[in-house]
């Protein structure tokens, strides 16, 4: 009950914000969520959110995910995606299926993205992704977009990844557009125990953002992960356990310095 008579005033006040820069765009799995947004070097099911040339890395068997993150602890304000990454002779395929909202504002968001290998260093991939938005009394929109990414291995410790996203001006209201984002980055693993990740983020609406992670696995099991993001600053923490062969469950939050704190919760199946 008390949730139910909180939000109409979380709306009013936070939805804007929420929509623009945390609804389904950008979109994570949640290895990316935990280390602060990072994810341009992700690689097979890593990177379908994050950056398509890394689906060009997909392993010889089906690879999905899913999570969930909770907002302001409203099951209202809820944001979940599921995906797959698939290999085939001629390069990786996934796809992309994620929610946001409630009965009466939701986000909703499926695509398909591509990623192939020009070199054993240099790969290349493509997304497409269809946005609707259906909101209470007023008429439901859809949107088609599309975006573009590459990686390149520099030497086996360092990888550098870059991506862009809807680079085209699509108005999907009256003097409101699909979110644009250009994002360049890297990843350097000095040991097998620790990965170290740090991107620029800029999109059309908003300041440019600086998110940088680290990943530290301890046992062969278990990996440990820390981000930061600037620019409503975010800082994450979460930790991710291979339950069975494959198959790897992560939580943690996001405390973000205006909303609180987002739980979150994912899957893996390499």
């Amino acid at each position: 009950m008390r949730s139910l008579l909180l939000l109409p005033f979380l709306l009013l006040f936070f939805l804007p914000t929420i929509s623009a820069q945390d609804g389904l765009f950008p979109a994570f799995d949640i290895r990316a969520r935990l280390l602060g947004g990072t994810g341009l070097t992700g690689e097979g099911i890593d990177a379908l959110w994050t950056n398509p040339a890394g689906l060009a890395h997909t392993g010889d068997e089906l690879e999905g995910a899913a999570f969930a993150e909770q907002r302001f602890g409203l099951s209202e304000l809820t944001t979940a995606n599921i995906g797959a990454a698939y290999k085939t002779g001629l390069g990786g395929f996934g796809l992309q299926l994620a929610s946001f909202g409630f009965d009466s504002y939701r986000e909703t968001r499926i695509g398909l993205a591509y990623g192939r290998k020009l070199s054993e260093k240099f790969s290349i991939g493509a997304d497409f992704s269809g946005f609707a938005v259906s909101t209470e009394g007023y008429e439901s929109t859809f949107n088609l977009t599309f975006g573009l990414g590459m990686q390149l291995e520099i030497i086996p410790e360092l990888h550098v990844g870059a991506r862009i996203f809807s680079p085209l001006r699509i108005e999907r209201f009256p003097d409101e557009y699909l979110p644009q984002l250009l994002a360049l980055g890297l990843s350097y693993q000095p040991s097998n125990k620790v990965i170290l990740s740090a991107e620029i983020h800029q999109d059309a609406e908003n300041p440019a953002r600086f998110r940088g992670g680290l990943e530290y696995l301890p046992a062969e099991e278990l990996s440990i992960r820390l981000g930061v993001a600037t620019e409503n600053t975010e800082l994450s923490f979460g930790l991710g356990y291979e339950v069975i062969d494959r198959l790897e469950l992560s939580a943690g939050a996001v405390w973000h310095e205006v909303l609180g704190v987002w739980p979150g919760v994912g899957l893996r199946w390499r």
